[in-house]
């Protein structure tokens, strides 16, 4: 092998390792920004996971016989009308986001959030449509 094979050789070499050492970093980083997107996932599913449980606190305070309206301002159904409406828009853009090449984590962490949504959406649909069954005899 002549000297001018032997520097092409090791220059293809060296060009095939320089890529596997890009490609690498590239995957590197992109584990990362799975792993930050995947927590930043589950802090807003945790976020709704305590709208939800304080939705469910009011919802079984209701229960107790008030002898006034509870919302005569509808400030409390137009607060639950608008996160109804935020958490619509948070599923409609995990249904757009989710792919079969994401990693296992990530997976469960769109499958997290978008379990939790559903919940607190159910649960201030309910208070919401409690809260006018009640009003309605203080008319």
């Amino acid at each position: 092998m002549g000297p001018i094979m032997l520097a092409a050789t090791i220059k293809n070499v060296l060009r095939d390792v320089l890529d596997v050492y890009r490609r690498a970093c590239l995957a590197l980083a992109a584990l990362g920004s799975e792993r930050r997107c995947a927590l930043r996932l589950d802090r807003l599913g945790d976020r709704l996971s305590i709208m939800g449980s304080r939705i469910n606190l009011l919802r079984s305070r209701m229960t107790e016989e008030l002898g006034e309206a509870i919302d005569s301002d509808h400030q409390l159904r137009d607060a639950l009308k608008g996160l109804k409406e935020d958490i619509r828009e948070i599923r409609l853009q995990l249904a757009g986001m989710q792919a079969a090449q994401l990693s296992a984590r990530l997976q469960r962490a769109f499958q997290r959030l978008a379990s939790i949504a559903e919940d607190t959406y159910s649960s201030a649909d309910k208070l919401q449509w409690e809260i006018d069954e009640h009003d309605q005899h203080f008319v």
